[in-house]
């Protein structure tokens, strides 16, 4: 997360005497008594930020739980069923091991590690529109919104796969991970590319309203050519060289790694490539919204 922050607070000067921030610090009284010895207009910028994220993370996950009457029931539902729907669609035809592991777990690793990068993606790509009338302070950026919304949306997708995959280890359907770490870093890889992704359509979306739909349409393909539904380790060369342009594959194959060490991957998985595919969008994403940091409030 360092590498996310550090850069957002380094091109984000934010003001200090905004009464939204002074009641978000107010409501936590273990961080309130520090910060509040000094003026609200001697705040440092970094103090300021924190505070911001800390009310707009409050304000993301309500609206996200309780924004509807079945908002957290479809937040559940909408993983599970697409892991049990494709589960169903093996077990008819059979296939019962893929690539060495257990079809359920195959499945599962391999669709929630994409659904946390489509969903990502989404609420980054939504979130200037969604919080537009929080640009009134000038405290909170577009960047802040986008960021503190793919952190919630990283933290809800992460409880739900951890209880989906907990609920089939107990069943036997699934293993346990053999290294939750590298179970966790394939999240989080995917997450850092569907955060810069998102931050790019966003600025896309604004300036060519039309890309929407082409983005919306590229989804499915997308899901496709990662290896959610077929293994890649299927495609021959130069084909598979071209699908592995694709860091979101890197990132579901890692997490079947982590799971079982025995795995058989396919053959050119590189974190190190996905790694610079992530910082490489976190970039670009970064510097098109302070390009158009105007643009993105004004309109």
């Amino acid at each position: 997360m360092l590498a996310i922050c550090v850069p957002i607070m380094a091109i984000m000067p934010h003001g200090i005497d905004s009464l939204a921030v002074t009641a978000a610090v107010a409501s936590h009284p273990l961080s309130r008594e520090p910060m509040m010895r000094l003026p609200v207009s001697q705040w440092k910028p970094w103090q300021s930020a924190l505070s911001v994220w800390k009310a707009l993370f409050l304000r993301e996950a309500m609206v996200r739980m309780f924004g509807s009457r079945v908002a957290w029931v479809w937040l559940v539902l909408e993983p599970v069923a697409n892991v049990l729907w494709l589960i169903l669609i093996f077990t008819v035809i059979r296939v019962r091991h893929v690539g060495g592991i257990e079809t359920p777990l195959w499945i599962a690793s391999g669709m929630l590690v994409f659904m946390t990068f489509r969903r990502t993606v989404s609420q980054v790509q939504n979130g200037v529109d969604a919080n537009s009338s929080l640009f009134a302070y000038r405290q909170v950026r577009p960047a802040d919104v986008v960021l503190v919304r793919s952190v919630v949306e990283g933290v809800t997708m992460l409880l739900i796969s951890a209880t989906v995959f907990a609920v089939g280890g107990m069943m036997g359907w699934m293993s346990w991970p053999a290294s939750g770490w590298d179970v966790l870093e394939a999240f989080t890889l995917a997450w850092l590319c569907a955060l810069g992704l998102g931050m790019i359509f966003g600025v896309l979306v604004k300036l060519v309203p039309e890309t929407e739909r082409i983005i919306n349409f590229i989804m499915m393909p997308l899901m496709m050519i990662s290896g959610v539904i077929f293994p890649l380790s299927l495609v021959q060369p130069p084909y598979l060289d071209w699908l592995l342009l694709n860091p979101v594959a890197h990132a579901i194959e890692a997490s079947r790694v982590g799971f079982a060490p025995f795995y058989h991957s396919v053959a050119g998985l590189d974190l190190v490539y996905a790694y610079q595919c992530a910082l490489v969008l976190l970039f670009l994403g970064l510097a098109l919204f302070r390009r158009f940091n105007q643009r993105l409030v004004m309109q």
